[in-house]
């Protein structure tokens, strides 16, 4: 029996690598044209009563003051922690497209259908936050969305929160007062809660009204951002990261009932006039910062090696070598 030529058929070329890359950056291209679209052009949201992108209403509400005006540095550390992150490990991690972020792409568009449906422009932030994590995951990879997801969610805190005001506010502004008049009764002053006001028995001020701007959610919220990116650069362990995110919230507290206290003994000592036209403006900016080194305390002491410590000190030190006699020469 005769062996018949044998010639294997060729299999086909895998793809290269610049026609993989050229798809990704063709996909990368069409999906951001269309985020364009979705969130700066179509008119989705209504700036009082005017038809207006997200990206105009976003706008809108950063330029209110100071309340809101964090919202333009929240786009920009998102960009600079990715940045950071690309410089410190990313680049070395490949590139690989996973169709299960077309699910989380999915979940964004029905987000972001909920909300304009429903006219409201937070749930569509919302939607832009989810849809840019879903693009990482489904053009680069689990990897790199793996690595991505503290500066996708760092996002949140553009969207302004005041509609917490309505539900929040009111309770957080009496309990506040509560404290504040139990701080003051401590210190020997005569004055009681009404409501959401102190109130001097001695008539040595006016009724001092915990307002809204003094709920301390305003403060919350800017403590929730810088703990969350403090905590995410500093910390070593993902439960420091929690502790020192969660410690936003007393601090928040702890740093409003400073400041009323304060006005009220400014008020008690010095006049009403100094301690609301002058005290009253400026103390935010002081407590504030107290509130930031407390933070800066508490990571600190989250970072420090408590087991090494205890062990380094609880070791005998052995007593270092005598020097060498020296003998005499002959």
């Amino acid at each position: 029996m005769e062996l018949s030529d044998y010639s294997p058929q060729p299999t086909p070329a895998p793809a290269s690598m610049d026609a993989v890359a050229l798809r990704r950056w063709v996909l990368l291209l069409v999906a951001l044209g269309l985020l364009v679209y979705a969130y700066g052009i179509s008119r989705t949201c209504f700036v009082g009563i005017a038809p207006a992108s997200l990206v105009s209403w976003l706008l809108s509400y950063w330029a209110r003051g100071s309340d809101y005006a964090h919202g333009y540095v929240v786009p920009i550390v998102a960009a600079g922690v990715f940045y950071w992150k690309w410089r410190n490990s990313l680049r070395a991690v490949p590139l690989g497209a996973s169709n299960a972020g077309l699910l989380v792409i999915l979940v964004a568009m029905l987000i972001y259908y909920v909300g304009v449906k429903a006219q409201n422009p937070r749930v569509i932030a919302g939607s832009l936050v989810v849809m840019v994590f879903g693009l990482i995951y489904y053009l680069a990879g689990w990897e790199w969305a793996k690595q991505l997801w503290f500066p996708c969610a760092f996002l949140i805190f553009m969207i302004p929160l005041n509609f917490l005001e309505e539900s929040v506010a009111f309770p957080l502004r009496v309990f506040v007062a509560n404290l504040s008049v139990k701080f003051l009764n401590g210190f020997g002053l005569d004055v009681i809660q009404d409501g959401t006001a102190i109130r001097s028995l001695q008539g040595r001020f006016m009724p001092l009204d915990v307002a809204n701007p003094c709920s301390g959610i305003r403060s919350l919220v800017a403590l929730m951002a810088l703990t969350s990116l403090y905590g995410y650069v500093t910390m070593d362990c993902g439960w420091k990261k929690w502790v020192l995110f969660f410690s936003s919230m007393p601090l928040a507290v702890i740093g409003n009932l400073a400041r009323i206290s304060t006005v009220a003994l400014v008020a008690q000592g010095f006049g009403q006039d100094l301690a609301m036209k002058v005290y009253h403006e400026y103390s935010g900016y002081i407590v504030f910062s107290l509130a930031i080194l407390s933070m800066l305390a508490l990571g600190a002491a989250l970072n420090l090696h408590y087991r090494d410590w205890i062990n380094h000190w609880m070791q005998d030190e052995e007593p270092p070598p005598p020097p060498p006699r020296r003998t005499k020469k002959q």
